[in-house]
């Protein structure tokens, strides 16, 4: 079994800290799809969780978010928070 990772069913952070990190190390900007690549490398998490928890972090001031195509969602560090 060497060179398998298996992902801990347990995040030691929540979803919310996790996003914010990638976001942080991405110079506060990513798409929808790089962002989740990365915070799934992190902590599993479906990809539904992942939407719901970028809506909750925008409702909350801590996130903007904007359509760059049909299909590609802009993330960005709110600044102001």
């Amino acid at each position: 079994m060497e060179g398998v990772k298996i992902k801990s069913i347990w995040r030691n952070l929540p979803l919310q800290e996790i996003i914010y990190r990638v976001l942080q190390l991405k110079n506060g900007i990513s798409t929808d799809k790089e962002l989740y690549e990365a915070v799934n490398n992190a902590a599993e998490v479906s990809y539904s969780e992942f939407l719901k928890t970028i809506m909750k972090m925008e409702l909350y001031g801590l996130l903007k978010t904007s359509l760059i195509k049909e299909d590609v969602l802009s993330i960005e560090l709110n600044k102001e928070s």
